[in-house]
């Protein structure tokens, strides 16, 4: 399987599990529950993680111009930190997704 990232992109699979196995450890000492709630809440502590570190990594005053001296064309340099193709941002809505589709089955189980 190919992992395509651009930049700190492959820092999102990376926040995902390791927030996701903190939270779910916490859970269960806490709670002592065998019930997978660490799972959804991980989701969603993850997803604001990558919401913000993606945000700050992709902002456009990042961005950098360049002019070419013989034609005086400018090109602008933009930040892009991606996994697939998806900015690094967007994925928090993702993962969030899958929080709640976890969050929505755990509460229609009980």
């Amino acid at each position: 399987m190919f992992i395509i990232w651009r930049g700190y992109g492959f820092l999102v699979p990376i926040i995902t599990i390791v927030t996701g196995a903190l939270v779910t450890v916490l859970f269960h000492i806490v709670s002592k529950s065998s019930e997978p709630w660490g799972i959804s809440v991980g989701s969603f502590v993850a997803a604001a993680i990558i919401w913000f570190w993606g945000k700050k990594l992709n902002d456009p005053a990042k961005n950098k111009i360049l002019v070419d001296k013989a034609t005086g064309q400018e090109l602008i340099l933009k930040p892009n930190h991606s996994l697939f193709f998806i900015k690094m941002q967007y994925w928090a809505f993702v993962i969030g997704g899958l929080g709640m589709v976890t969050f929505i089955s755990l509460i229609m189980k009980r």
